[in-house]
């Protein structure tokens, strides 16, 4: 884009600088001023042309001749219209004056015009007066050296539209920012989108955790059941070799038969009690609540165990996560069922610092 835009402001500087490098509006260092009109420019610079002076200067000399300023001033006889020589102007150099106006002819008491003198005259078509007479009109500028070498780098082989440029270019950056506001809108989506599936990874990793336990708590579950149905099999057989020796008198037949009845209540009671550890394992897997507790003003002592107190008790099988100032705290102590719990950090504890407790609890 930036080179694109460059390329079309040194096309327009080209434009702007062949219009003025055009033979009709400059005047040429070698041309020594003939592509001037003298006439032209004697006029913009209120001047009288070499003949117009000398004439001037002979019916000056037929007229009146003085040496200085006071000898003028001692005139007489004096009318409109006449011309005065000084030789002396008061500068060394000489001045033609023009009489405008006269009370009784002294030249003490009459008005002079200068028309002419030795400075004017000298410096009337120099090359910087022309310079500055031709500059001084509206709309017109030097072209310069440095100007004419700038615009002879540069190579224009067709006509440039700059209105059509500069709506294109216009066009260009509007479809630019747009393109730059969608894109700044899809990171901010995508950022967005990162966030909420890291808290959803951090959310399954937890909910994982937590299924994992309740998995191994019922697979122990499992093997309390497993274990009474062992012994309610062998309290049948227990119960089978009563009823054998039964047989061999009623004594022995009750006795064997209380047994038999005393190992099938067991049998019965460790069968309960596997069901309601099975359940109890199935309930343990759903049955709890992720709680988050923030706290301040707590104050305490750098690896010293400071103590905050739950709102709800923490549950079994789970470990709460301690974050200060949303750093995690590695040490902590805590008892499963009781809303007790304390944690070390290596640093002062403040008011103003921010404890962050997850835990859960049912």
């Amino acid at each position: 884009m930036s080179e694109f835009i460059k390329q079309k402001q040194v096309e327009g500087l080209v434009s702007a600088l062949a219009e003025k490098a055009l033979d009709s509006v400059v005047v040429k260092k070698a041309n020594n001023l003939s592509d001037v009109n003298a006439a032209s420019a004697r006029g913009n610079l209120d001047v009288y042309s070499k003949a117009e002076v000398q004439n001037l200067v002979a019916g000056a000399e037929d007229a009146y001749s003085v040496a200085s300023i006071t000898a003028r001033g001692a005139l007489t006889g004096l009318k409109v219209s006449d011309r005065v020589f000084v030789t002396n102007d008061g500068d060394s150099k000489w001045a033609l004056y023009i009489v405008t106006a006269v009370t009784d002819g002294k030249g003490s008491t009459s008005t002079f015009t200068k028309v002419a003198d030795e400075d004017l005259f000298t410096n009337a078509l120099s090359k910087e007066a022309v310079k500055s007479a031709y500059e001084s009109n509206a709309n017109t500028n030097a072209f310069t050296d440095a100007e004419k070498t700038k615009v002879g780098h540069i190579t224009v082989t067709q006509a440039v539209n700059l209105d059509t440029i500069e709506s294109g270019l216009a066009t260009t950056t509007t479809t630019a920012n747009t393109a730059l506001t969608n894109a700044n809108a899809a990171a901010t989506a995508a950022s967005a989108a990162q966030s909420t599936a890291n808290t959803a990874r951090s959310e399954a990793s937890t909910a994982q955790a937590t299924a994992n336990t309740a998995v191994s708590d019922a697979a122990d579950a499992q093997t309390t059941a497993d274990t009474a149905l062992s012994k309610a099999t062998t309290a049948q057989g227990a119960a089978d070799n009563a009823q054998a020796t039964a047989d061999s008198g009623v004594t022995k037949a009750n006795a064997a038969q209380s047994t038999a009845n005393t190992a099938r209540t067991e049998a019965a009671a460790a069968q309960s009690t596997a069901n309601s550890a099975l359940t109890a394992a199935n309930a343990r897997e759903l049955a709890f609540t992720e709680t988050v507790e923030d706290f301040t003003t707590i104050s305490g002592e750098g690896n010293v165990p400071v103590a905050v107190l739950l709102t709800k008790n923490i549950a079994d099988g789970f470990t709460p996560l301690v974050f200060f100032n949303g750093i995690r705290v590695k040490t902590i102590s805590y008892t499963a069922g009781a809303k007790n719990l304390t944690f070390t950090v290596p640093y002062i504890t403040e008011p103003t610092d921010t404890i962050s407790v997850h835990y859960a609890s049912r």
